[in-house]
């Protein structure tokens, strides 16, 4: 009877067969390729993140309380910061090997897709994208570094600085440019 139920609960916590893991590699794939190219780097990173996706996730229960008009200026603003974190750390990516290990998908339109990240006289490095599909396209939503979802820390930095009494969005802007 035992080992009755202990194959059924093995059987109902197998990991379902791979849907969307080759897209979403292929996604990661591409743009790993495309970034460590010094001309084509910054705009394969800006071409595979879905912004707008990330800006709302980043304004958290706010999203819901700011106009269209400060969202696309936050969205625009967010952009801006993620570009020019990508051409201070571009030298970074120039000589470093990613490679796509795996994914693991966590529905049909969303996967996770763990790279390993090479740089010469580095430790290597394992990095997680989140990617997920709207109207067919695969876009990157989050990436995760040493532990560290960073559209999840971004959402707790911007949180905390909208929660703060009369705090605008050009606060939260304003945090951006930095």
């Amino acid at each position: 009877m035992f080992r009755i139920v202990l194959a059924s609960l093995a059987i109902a916590l197998a990991p379902l067969p791979a849907l969307a893991g080759p897209e979403a590699e292929a996604l990661i794939a591409g743009a790993a390729a495309d970034i460590t190219d010094p001309v084509k780097g910054e705009e394969a990173f800006t071409r595979s993140i879905d912004v707008p996706a990330v800006a709302r996730f980043a304004l958290g229960k706010h999203a819901r309380r700011v106009s269209a008009e400060e969202q696309a200026r936050f969205t625009e603003a967010l952009s801006t910061f993620l570009a020019e974190t990508f051409r201070d750390n571009a030298g970074k990516f120039q000589d470093a090997k990613i490679t796509v290990l795996g994914s693991k998908d966590r529905s049909p339109t969303d996967s996770i897709v763990e790279t390993r990240v090479v740089q010469k006289g580095e430790d290597p490095l394992t990095v997680r994208w989140r990617v997920i599909a709207r109207e067919g396209e695969w876009r990157v939503v989050d990436v995760e570094v040493l532990g560290l979802w960073l559209a999840i820390e971004q959402r707790a930095q911007i949180t905390a600085i909208l929660d703060r009494p009369r705090a605008t969005i050009d606060d939260a802007i304003a945090a951006l440019n930095g």
